[in-house]
């Protein structure tokens, strides 16, 4: 009885080594530079990975997949391949969006052949955003509502736009008037965006914590009116907290060339 229950024993274990070397066979034609299996890296920064693959069998799949937190999952790759022997390359940059706290992402490599059997390997980046200096983007210029041109903006890409387009972010809130001049107010088409005036911000300085920290406490304004030169807006866009800084506001005769040039932080 008790050579029965070794025997079993033995066979459980050679079974269970069994499939590890198996699973570690299936796996051994993959091989990714940086060698290393966990990363600590800095928000915006660029890795460099370079994959190498040998398969006993024909290949017919490649993909990377990134996943955020365990929540948000990207593919960044998914191709159709060929052959028993593949290489690629991929030059993977640490978001810069991914807000205050700790964070993990994994990035899983992975292959299969025409059998369906599996290769793959992953690699685990941790990233701390204590702070980030936001970003300067200058020469913003936005033109008056009863103008012709653009008059309104897109703060998250840049964009100047018509104010007809409701997505956005910000438009001049001039109505016709005898004299043509500028209101020299900005409003939004979204209503969940509001302005705060704050011009003793340290907008030179300016890190996603200031600008948060200086916004949830500023009065929040629909609209933003007597807009003048070195005026310091914040707002709020979706998770993004954004510095305006106006640089020029032009009441000139007529309306044509009546406009706000700004910088935004973002």
């Amino acid at each position: 009885m008790r050579f029965s229950k070794n025997l079993l024993l033995a066979l459980v274990v050679l079974f269970s080594i069994s499939c590890r070397d198996s699973d570690d066979e299936t796996n051994n034609g993959m091989r990714i530079s940086p060698e290393g299996n966990y990363y600590s890296l800095d928000a915006g920064s660029i890795t460099n990975f370079t994959l190498s693959v040998e398969s006993r069998e024909e290949l017919s799949r490649y993909r990377v997949v990134e996943t955020i937190n365990n929540r948000k999952v990207t593919v960044l790759k998914d191709e159709n391949i060929s052959g028993k022997v593949y290489s690629d390359w991929l030059d993977y940059t640490v978001p810069d969006s991914l807000g205050f706290g700790n964070h993990q992402i994994e990035l899983l490599f992975s292959t299969l052949d025409v059998n369906g059997n599996e290769m793959k390997r992953v690699k685990i980046i941790t990233v701390s955003n204590s702070e980030r200096n936001l970003t300067e983007f200058g020469g913003n210029t936005m033109y008056s509502s009863i103008s012709s041109q653009f008059d309104a903006y897109d703060l998250l890409t840049g964009s100047p736009k018509y104010s007809s387009d409701t997505t956005s972010h910000i438009q001049d809130f001039t109505r016709a008037n005898p004299t043509d001049s500028l209101s020299k107010s900005w409003t939004s088409p979204i209503s969940d965006i509001k302005f705060v005036r704050f011009n003793s911000f340290d907008y030179g300085n300016a890190t996603d914590v200031t600008v948060k920290t200086a916004f949830e406490t500023g009065v929040k304004n629909d609209t933003i009116r007597n807009l003048k030169a070195d005026d310091v807006i914040l707002t709020k866009v979706q998770n993004n907290y954004i510095a305006i800084k106006l640089i020029f506001v032009t009441d000139l005769n007529g309306n044509a060339n009546d406009k706000y040039i700004f910088s935004i932080k973002r």
